[in-house]
């Protein structure tokens, strides 16, 4: 009993250091942006489309649904205005279907502006939007 409060305690304690930050838009978008250890995780909201994006601190790797592993290309722009970070794939098998995608996010003055979500599905008569999310001039809560 005491191994389990132990670890009960120690995952708490973790999961307390983690730095949340939450942001909204005008248009019902809200997007929770939690620093990990090795990354960035955003939880993106709107009405009731859900959907997860990660990426690497060196933005080395990135990861949502519509993009397996080993498919995914991750690319950041910096200028004087901020940093914008492309995560996309082409069609690719993706568990049972085939799939593509792309995530756009801004980052302007070290603050979440924007971000944009786009994923397909293949059907049998081409390519069908299966989420698209945009979620524009984020304001930190």
């Amino acid at each position: 009993m005491k191994d389990l409060l132990l670890g009960l305690t120690v995952l708490i304690s973790i999961s307390s250091f983690a730095n949340n930050i939450k942001y909204s838009n005008e248009d019902g978008c809200s997007v929770e942006q939690e620093q990990r250890a090795n990354g960035v995780v955003l939880y993106v909201t709107k009405g009731d489309e859900k959907e997860v994006v990660g990426y690497g601190n060196d933005y080395s790797f990135g990861d949502f649904s519509y993009c397996a592993e080993g498919y995914t290309d991750i690319h950041t722009f910096e200028g004087s205005q901020g940093l914008g970070i492309m995560i996309s794939c082409s069609g690719h098998v993706n568990g049972h279907k085939t799939t593509r995608g792309r995530v756009d996010i801004s980052i302007m003055g070290e603050q979440l502006s924007e971000v944009k979500i786009d994923g397909q599905i293949k059907g049998f008569f081409g390519w069908k939007q299966d989420v698209k999310l945009e979620c524009l001039n984020l304001v930190q809560e």
